[in-house]
């Protein structure tokens, strides 16, 4: 990458990380579809209650907030689910916890000693703000691309540098998304000769894709 290339990489990152940095935790701003194959467990769930569960030395602010939850689908981590009812975060936003209300959420997160735990750098929203496309992608394409890299290329002129390889120039396709920005709905998904690209249309992918999309 050129040194202006580089420049302009290292102020985007920072512009995304702002936010972050400011509160003490900083997240590296990723594509959902990276997030989603990152994660140990994706599910659709409806959060029902929450408690703080204080650490061993009772220090205010130090504990972690337990979210008790209904499992209503499974995107990933099928085999690692098992009875889960509760996900867990950080109590303090500086530690990257994150706050959840009652309702519907799309979460992602890491399955840890003390259980399921999600912070603000993973793909959690509002199931209900995410548009169709997107939950599309996250029950078929996010998943059939895991084996696929995307990449991200700040030049006038990207190629990929290998078969599958998904090149990324929208900034604004990168979580977390600020409010108000339109959400980035492409997934890079895999074809039936080993190569992967951005598929990102309304109707079915071409004869090449492998995925499943009868019922798309």
């Amino acid at each position: 990458m050129s040194a202006a290339g580089t420049l302009v990489l290292l102020f985007f990152l920072s512009v995304g990380l702002n936010k972050q940095v400011a509160e003490g935790c900083s997240c590296a701003p990723g594509h959902p579809q990276q997030l989603f194959c990152m994660s140990d467990i994706v599910i659709r769930a409806e959060v029902t209650g929450e408690k703080i569960i204080h650490n061993d030395e009772n220090i205010p602010g130090m504990g972690k907030i337990q979210y008790e939850i209904q499992v209503i689908k499974v995107f990933k981590g099928f085999d690692r689910i098992k009875e889960i009812q509760h996900v867990y975060t950080n109590e303090m936003s500086s530690m990257c916890g994150t706050r959840l209300g009652c309702g519907q959420y799309l979460l992602s997160g890491s399955i840890t000693p003390e259980g399921f735990f999600v912070s603000m750098c993973d793909f959690l929203e509002l199931w209900d703000r995410l548009s169709l496309m997107q939950k599309k992608n996250l029950k078929y394409r996010y998943l059939m691309g895991c084996n696929c890299m995307i990449s991200i290329c700040t030049e006038k002129s990207c190629q990929p540098s290998t078969k599958n390889e998904c090149i990324l120039t929208n900034w604004s396709s990168l979580w977390p998304f600020e409010y108000g920005e339109p959400v980035h709905e492409s997934a890079c998904i895999r074809h039936s000769d080993g190569s992967c690209g951005w598929y990102g249309g309304i109707g079915k992918p071409s004869e090449n894709d492998t995925m499943d999309v009868s019922d798309v």
